[in-house]
């Protein structure tokens, strides 16, 4: 019985650090982007990212004041939303990608490392670096 006391405290504990923790590694870091140029032709612009938000052991976005990880492709997506054209500066690592598609999302999976390109309603996008449970974010 005493233990299983003293597992329990640890538990408690370690649960509580990890609560009040607000430097964390961020293993997903989430980037908007807005569109610049029309949408159409060859005026499709390189959209623009404000600051990152990286998710918090409380499962909440939180302000991340890092910029975006350095641009190897310029991706040109047709907005499902909008229908117009959003060249999106991506990150991306070395390697070929196991590529999944949805309505409103494309996902560059790299195994232990995703890129997630959000379409969202307005016309803009956010791209979301997942770089796995407790490893540092790119």
């Amino acid at each position: 019985m005493k233990r299983r006391s003293i597992v329990f405290l640890l538990a408690a504990s370690a649960a509580v650090i990890l609560l009040l923790t607000s430097q964390t590694d961020a293993a997903r870091i989430r980037y908007h982007y807005v569109p610049t140029g029309t949408g159409t032709g060859e005026d499709a612009g390189v959209a623009q990212s404000g600051a990152g938000e990286r998710l918090s052991w409380r499962m909440g976005w939180q302000s991340y004041d890092q910029p975006a990880p350095q641009a190897t492709h310029l991706v040109t997506f047709c907005h499902p939303t909008s229908g117009k054209l959003l060249t999106l500066p991506l990150g991306l690592p070395e390697g070929t990608p196991q590529m999944l598609h949805s309505r409103n999302r494309v996902t560059y999976d790299y195994g232990s490392y995703t890129v997630e390109v959000h379409f969202l309603s307005d016309g803009s996008a956010d791209v979301i670096y997942n770089s796995g449970l407790l490893v540092r974010a790119p």
